[in-house]
């Protein structure tokens, strides 16, 4: 008897021991960056007349995806479905004013999911479009950074344009204001970030850092040194200026349906036309702005990545950085995102995992749902149920490892799914009813300029795309 007990306890001290000098696991930290109306036109992805070398850096050090698509277009819904994992519904995140508190209550954020996991989670800026939607449980501190209050007159700087705002709620489409980077709100979310990830960098539990940058989102503010990058002179407008049929530059067979009026750049700013087209002088303006805002908004993503690696977190930090949807400059002779159009639905994705190849690029098709299940499979916590996307680890272990054979996208009445070949829009009416559609050959016309829905020799396509289509949407939660 004494010998079994002796036994015994000899087994349990030396398990004991081998627990203790066994290592613990470290979580990685994660940094979360989402950058709004973020083109994918970065150095990165061919753009070379775009000055973009901290997020190209990025990309050469991680793995960057070529054919990411959100969900839903629109700022609001598409954040919603990204930080829930799950898609947007003719009923559930279709607007820019989703919010996940409203709508999905029962759902658990990608943020609040990582916090009951062990994680210090910060917001800083703007990740879900209603501010405070979520901030009790989302954020270990229970509140978010007011940022609205610090960019206040909508962020311009010049003296004109704040008069103008107090005046009549209304500035120009652009600023350039010959400044600190700090005058804006992007360099002030950089300072603040920087900061905190110093602090969080002395504790003993990991962080998810989450910074959402505001620019290139209209108005194109920029201080001017971004503005001095670019010659305006080299931006070739993508559409007869001089056309007067606001719907004359849509693609060749495209239906009326496909165009809208743009009204976030004519009903929000003072040197907007409220009907017709947007002439040469304002486009070249508009696209010129927009670039200017896009390196401003690098260059603080670069101060960001610098002290992260100053602190010595660059081996045990996931970072992820991309777009929460696309953009259109003139394209289709449209503006802003809100259509199933490829400028609007993609947009960069890039993460840089610990332990992951570097210079990877994966040239399949991937969603803004996968962000939660890829994200918790790096951090090695469970999926929730309720994310449906795929984790994208074995896709940042081997780029050549297949991707999704479809992706899909939805904005109010149009449904749309997207293969390698091709790009599918139907637009369903009162009671189920089909309405317009759309096909673009995505091998041969990427950039969608011509729709094959109603050639007789895409038949047999249109069918098939619309059956898969259908079945999606019987089946998607």
């Amino acid at each position: 008897m004494r010998r079994s007990n002796l036994l015994l306890l000899l087994c349990f001290l030396f398990s004991f021991h081998a627990l203790a000098d066994s290592p613990v696991e470290t979580k990685p930290n994660v940094l979360f960056i989402m950058i709004d109306d973020l083109r994918v036109e970065l150095g990165a992805y061919g753009a070379q007349h775009v000055q973009s070398p901290h997020i190209d850096a990025l990309a050469n050090s991680g793995t960057r995806f070529d054919k990411a698509y959100v969900s839903v277009p629109v700022c609001g819904a598409s954040r919603a479905s990204l930080a829930t994992g799950m898609r947007p519904l003719p009923d559930r995140f279709r607007t820019y004013y989703s919010s996940v508190d409203k709508e999905t209550p029962e759902a658990v954020t990608l943020f609040e999911h990582f916090k009951n996991n062990g994680y210090f989670t910060e917001g800083y800026g703007k990740i879900f479009h209603q501010m405070r939607d979520t901030e009790q449980r989302s954020w270990s501190a229970g509140k978010v950074w007011n940022w609205r209050e610090v960019s206040r007159y909508k962020d311009y700087q010049l003296a004109e344009n704040i008069a103008q705002v107090k005046a009549t709620k209304k500035g120009p489409a652009t600023e350039m204001f010959d400044g600190p980077d700090n005058a804006y709100l992007g360099g002030k979310l950089a300072e603040k970030t920087i900061k905190t990830m110093t602090k969080l960098a002395k504790k003993d539990q990991p962080f998810f850092l989450a910074v959402g940058f505001t620019k290139p989102h209209l108005p194109f503010n920029a201080p001017k040194k971004y503005w001095d990058l670019y010659d305006p002179s080299k931006f070739v407008l993508p559409y007869d200026t001089d056309n007067p049929n606001p719907r004359g530059n849509l693609p060749k067979g495209a239906p009326s349906t496909a165009y809208h009026n743009y009204g976030e750049l004519r009903n929000g700013y003072s040197d907007t036309p409220q009907e017709g087209p947007v002439d040469k002088e304002l486009a070249r303006r508009l696209i010129h702005g927009y670039h200017a805002a896009v390196s401003y908004t690098d260059a603080q993503v670069g101060k960001i990545l610098a002290k992260l690696d100053a602190l010595g977190l660059r081996d045990n930090t996931v970072v992820v950085l991309m777009g929460d949807h696309g953009y259109i400059l003139g394209e289709h002779g449209l503006w802003c995102k809100h259509s199933t159009f490829d400028l609007a639905t993609r947009t960069p994705l890039i993460i840089r995992a610990p332990n992951m190849p570097a210079k990877q690029t994966v040239d399949g098709l991937v969603e803004f749902i996968d962000i939660f299940p890829t994200l918790t499979d790096l951090a090695n916590i469970p999926t929730p149920e309720q994310a449906v996307g795929m984790s994208l680890v074995q896709l940042l272990a081997d780029d050549s490892v297949p991707a999704k054979p479809a992706v899909f996208t939805r904005y109010h009445a149009a449904e749309a799914i997207r293969t390698d070949q091709y790009t599918f829009t139907q637009w369903f009416w009162n009671n189920n009813q089909k309405g317009p559609r759309m096909l673009y050959d995505n091998v041969n016309d990427p950039n969608e300029t011509q729709n094959l829905a109603d050639m007789p020799e895409y038949k047999a396509v249109v069918k098939d795309l619309s059956g898969q289509l259908a079945d999606y949407m019987k089946t998607r939660k």
